[in-house]
């Protein structure tokens, strides 16, 4: 849930500063990104803001904003998308 409210929360802050279509390319760039996790899920980076909690919290960069994740078996959690220019200290894990 609080990676659906952040991706969000990006949409409507971009949709003031975009085209529609480069919104719509920033979007699709997003997910084909996330997509791509499904056959390389240790793709992206550790993140070492989320360390603490001790799991394996990773982030894929797309542009500007971080795609946090983390692997638990055979499945992968989106746990939050974050513009990278903001505070680390609010992503959500």
């Amino acid at each position: 849930q609080p990676a659906w409210e952040s991706y969000e929360q990006a949409l409507h802050f971009l949709a003031g500063h975009m085209t529609d279509r480069e919104l719509e390319r920033w979007d699709k760039k997003l997910w084909d990104s996330i997509d791509d996790l499904k056959a390389t899920p240790r793709l992206g980076q550790y993140e070492p803001w989320l360390e603490y909690k001790g799991e394996g919290h990773r982030r894929l960069v797309v542009g500007k904003f971080k795609v946090v994740y983390r692997i638990e078996g055979r499945r992968i959690y989106v746990t939050d998308s974050i513009d990278a220019r903001q505070d680390p200290g609010k992503m959500k894990g």
